[in-house]
């Protein structure tokens, strides 16, 4: 019986091991040091839920952890990562600015968080992957309140939410001069209220502030989007990064791989709906 004890006690003690080491692995990857096997991910500012709570390399958010699921398919030589705050405007692989145990100058490769196509000169400036998340900006009526398309927009109040809603809107010049009065509402719940008490006609917001919202029945999204903001990862300019990392996410998303889905679970527990659009073809897909 002691025998049988002893034998058990040491299995236990080797599980206990070598799951503290699968811990340990798992934290390794995020590098403590910077040399020539620690790929930098450079963002510009922290926004949640891409990209938040950034402490010595390491950060949560959407963005860690679907790096997190990629890193091996896409890491190459390396074999850990640091996330890196950079200024706008930096340009990968060639700004450096971060120093090694080793005294050589060290650049970001890549440009995470909540960055999105279309924003100043970021087209000409990056190659980039295929949007991962997409955020379009909607208009939001009470049911029943008059309002059924765009086209009876003509004399009704309306209330912005963000600043993206108000810049889509604003570009819409024969939408928002057609309005009687356009405001703009400190929260998405001021602009519901608004909304419910008859204060506002229309809602201009955006899918990532409204879809979370628990109660929609007495609400209804006009058919069409204002505008599309479309976020992707940044490579410098003809990078092969972005081949690598679509073909990766397209393997997260598919059902025929791994574990099946498991884009969309993560897509949907940061974004509260299913804020994803990616869709990767290649030549042998089509």
């Amino acid at each position: 019986m002691k025998k049988i004890i002893a034998i058990l006690s040491a299995v236990i003690l080797i599980t206990a091991t070598f799951a503290g080491c699968s811990g340990s692995k798992e934290k390794s990857r995020i590098a403590t040091e910077i040399n020539d096997t620690v790929l930098l991910l450079g963002y510009t500012e922290e926004a949640a839920p891409f990209i938040e709570n950034v402490k010595d390399g390491a950060a949560e958010g959407f963005i860690p952890e679907l790096w997190d699921k990629i890193f091996d398919s896409v890491k190459g030589d390396f074999k850990a990562y640091r996330f890196e705050r950079v200024e706008k405007g930096y340009e990968l692989e060639k700004d450096g600015g971060f120093k090694g145990t080793d005294g050589k100058e060290y650049s970001a490769s890549l440009l995470v968080g909540a960055v999105h196509k279309n924003d100043g000169t970021f087209n000409e400036d990056y190659s980039f992957t295929e949007p991962i998340i997409t955020n379009r900006i909607i208009a939001v009526t009470k049911k029943d309140g008059g309002v059924a398309s765009y086209s009876d927009f003509t004399g009704k109040k309306a209330l912005t939410t963000t600043a993206e809603a108000k810049a889509a809107f604003e570009k819409h010049s024969r939408l928002y001069s057609a309005c009687e009065s356009v405001g703009e509402a400190k929260n998405r719940d001021a602009a519901m209220l608004a909304l419910d008490r008859g204060t506002a006609d229309v809602i201009i917001t955006d899918e990532f502030t409204y879809m979370p919202l628990a109660n929609k029945d007495n609400y209804t999204v006009l058919d069409g989007e204002l505008d599309t903001i479309e976020y992707v990862i940044a490579c410098a300019k003809y990078s092969g990064w972005k081949y690598s990392i679509n073909e990766a996410i397209k393997e997260l998303l598919s059902a025929d791989y791994g574990e099946g889905d498991e884009l969309t679970p993560l897509v949907e527990r940061h974004f509260g709906y299913n804020a994803s659009s990616f869709e990767y073809i290649t030549e042998g897909d089509k």
